[in-house]
């Protein structure tokens, strides 16, 4: 019996059902020793108690799952509520950060727009530099011409010129002048003049008269100059041909050559008179110029010439403190550009300059070409001169 309460047990309420019905329904054998009643009173006892176990448990099982389902269910809601929140908070951040970016962009933009508008400090003192210069050439362009035409009127001998009068009166003409004013020692020894000046005595024949000074600041210096180009290319001109020795068929045979001569003289002399006009003192310089002057050491900064503008102009750039601190200063890189467009628009200048120099020398050398081949033709024997008989 004992053995199948246990079976029983194990195999569960719906096997302990059939046992029991089959214990109730089957015929009480002869020799059983004790009352089925009492069996199935126990297993009916033992079923309750264990029904109550596992309804207890159920109940404390569901209570449980009530908290832990109440408790996640709140932990799942507050984990709920921070991701939300931190979504939240990560789209204000992305947004902060969106709006400080935007501005700084405007910002840095802004900066850009009011560098590559502002004029620099330097922009203003080159263009103060290039006028000064393009001024002086031009003012140094109308002494040259100036020059060139009294020259040119010495040269063909004209009337109130010394040579009108003769070759002769043309020599005691240039004498006169030198003994004047450049008496040297030899000479004021000999008694023909009274002795000039350290700095005046043969300046007429003294290049550096011509090509040392920056700027001629006086009548003098600008005197000397002139003296030492006609010294060079012509002391004296040639007597006028005029009057008979002009109708004369010889005074007529020599005009040609008179007037090839007087043009390569007049282009000797505008070469001269040249690069007199850009020494002359014909323009007020910068006041970038002038203290770039004055760091050189030049004593007269008042006014200025073409060549010493131009060179004042390159120097400061070159080795001037003001120009490298401004360009390393420089905020944004038009700033550069701006600079090296105006050092390119400077080197044109100077190139345009070189070019009118370059057209000279290739007169001069045109020039002297056909003068040489003149010397070539005239080493021929005369001819005869041929007649013609007219039909």
């Amino acid at each position: 019996m004992k053995r199948l309460l246990d079976r029983a047990w194990r195999l569960g309420g719906a096997s302990l059902l059939v046992l029991t019905l089959a214990t109730v329904a089957a015929p009480k054998p002869a020799y059983a020793f004790f009352d089925s009643a009492a069996i199935v009173g126990a297993i009916s006892t033992l079923q309750g108690a264990m029904n109550s176990v596992i309804t207890t448990a159920q109940k404390v099982l569901n209570s449980t799952l009530g908290l832990i389902n109440g408790s996640l269910g709140d932990g799942f809601t507050q984990l709920s509520n921070y991701m939300k929140a931190q979504v939240g908070a990560q789209e204000q951040i992305a947004d902060a950060n969106n709006m400080v970016q935007a501005e700084l962009a405007r910002d840095v933009r802004a900066a850009q727009q009011r560098d590559n508008h502002a004029t620099n400090r330097q922009d203003c003192l080159n263009l103060e530099g290039g006028q000064a210069a393009v001024v002086a050439a031009r003012n140094g362009a109308a002494v040259a011409t100036a020059l060139d035409s009294g020259k040119d009127k010495r040269t063909q001998a004209g009337k109130g010129t010394p040579s009108w009068e003769g070759a002769g009166q043309g020599a005691q003409a240039n004498n006169n002048r030198h003994f004047t004013l450049y008496c040297s020692d030899a000479e004021a020894d000999a008694g023909v003049c009274s002795l000039a000046s350290a700095d005046q005595q043969n300046a007429d024949q003294d290049a550096t008269s011509l090509l040392t000074p920056p700027a001629y600041q006086d009548q003098a210096s600008i005197d000397r100059a002139n003296d030492y180009v006609t010294t060079l290319i012509q002391p004296v001109a040639p007597a006028a041909l005029r009057g008979s020795a002009l109708t004369s068929v010889d005074g007529q045979s020599a005009l040609p050559g008179r007037r090839a001569y007087n043009a390569a003289i007049s282009l000797a002399h505008h070469v001269g008179d040249d690069i007199i006009g850009w020494h002359a003192n014909t323009v007020t310089l910068s006041a970038a110029q002038k203290a770039e002057a004055v760091r050189e050491g030049y004593t007269n900064t008042s006014v200025g010439s073409e060549s010493e503008a131009t060179e004042l102009e390159i120097n400061r750039k070159y080795s001037g403190t003001d120009w490298q601190a401004d360009l390393q200063a420089m905020p944004s890189d038009k700033s550069v550009l701006v600079q090296i467009a105006l050092l390119d628009a400077q080197r044109n200048w100077i190139a345009w300059q070189q070019f009118k120099l370059d057209q000279t020398r290739a007169l001069m050398e045109a020039n002297r070409l056909a003068t040489s081949a003149e010397q070539r033709l005239r080493a021929v024997s005369p001819l005869p001169v041929p007649t013609t008989t007219l039909p």
